[in-house]
């Protein structure tokens, strides 16, 4: 019978069963242990956190309800204290408030009616003007300041806007404008009237100034406020009427141009020069 050895069954196990894997190297298992030891420390810090919010809940609650009370309190100590206010006057006293509070309002609307049913003062003036003057300039005896002009729908005419020299102690304004029926006449329409008298102009005596400045600088011949209404003029006196009209206008525009006249003045000076026996 032949002899059997342990060399003859190498499957025989000769560990000391100490459970340590020998595939697994020790710093994965280093690595598993610390990781455990993290999730442990933040679920810790989550519950130390979740107490601590419910704990300021509780006293943010509390501090509400005394909030509340202390407000209750407030509205019952001042409901108290117009009670006692109101009970130490005197009836005579509370009667004379009410009077004065109702005079008080009576007078305010009294006046606030008497205000609106005034309103400013409207006055017409018509005053007729040369046709060749297109200024918007009525002489009243008053001074005036232009703060704005424009072109209304029902004339084509613009409309002037002054106010007195004397604004904003003197409220009055005036608006100046041609009539639509005749460009002759400047109708003005004042709102208001003047507190304080007219401001001397002084002028020259009549002696100094030729006739022709005398007449210009005279103020404006006044017409009535139903001149501008009169019957209208027949088709064909109005035809030569605006003829006449743009002729002058036309005219008085080329001597006031002074481009215009140094021109005319050359032509002239040139039809002399070319009519002289020297040039012949």
């Amino acid at each position: 019978m032949e002899s059997t050895t342990w060399f003859d069954h190498p499957s025989l196990e000769l560990g000391l069963g100490l459970n340590i894997d020998p595939m697994v190297p020790l710093e994965t298992k280093m690595g598993r242990s610390v990781a455990t030891t993290k999730n442990d420390l933040v679920k810790d810090e989550v519950i130390v956190l979740e107490a601590e919010l419910d704990r300021v809940n509780e006293e943010n609650k509390r501090l509400n309800g005394l909030l509340a009370a202390m407000q209750a309190n407030y509205a019952a100590l001042q409901s108290q204290l117009v009670d006692l206010s109101s009970s130490s006057l005197s009836p005579t006293t509370r009667k004379r408030k009410g009077e004065s509070a109702d005079r008080g309002s009576a007078s305010s609307e009294e006046t606030a009616r008497e205000e609106e049913a005034a309103g400013p003062r409207i006055s017409k003036l018509c005053v007729r003007t040369e046709a060749s003057d297109t200024s918007l300039v009525v002489k009243d005896g008053y001074q005036w300041r232009k703060y704005g002009q424009k072109v209304t729908r029902d004339n084509p005419c613009p409309r002037a806007y002054y106010r007195c020299s004397f604004a904003p102690a003197c409220r009055v304004k005036k608006r100046v404008q041609r009539s639509a029926e005749d460009r002759s006449v400047l109708v003005a329409t004042y709102e208001g009237e003047h507190d304080h008298a007219k401001p001397p102009t002084p002028s020259p005596p009549a002696s100094d100034r030729p006739p022709a400045a005398a007449n210009a600088g005279s103020p404006p011949r006044p017409v009535a406020a139903e001149d501008s209404t009169r019957r209208p003029r027949p088709v064909g006196d109005q035809e030569a009427h605006r003829s006449r009209e743009l002729a002058e206008r036309m005219a008085s525009s080329l001597t006031k141009d002074p481009s215009f006249a140094m021109a005319l003045a050359a032509a002239i000076s040139g039809r002399f020069l070319g009519l002289s026996p020297d040039n012949n």
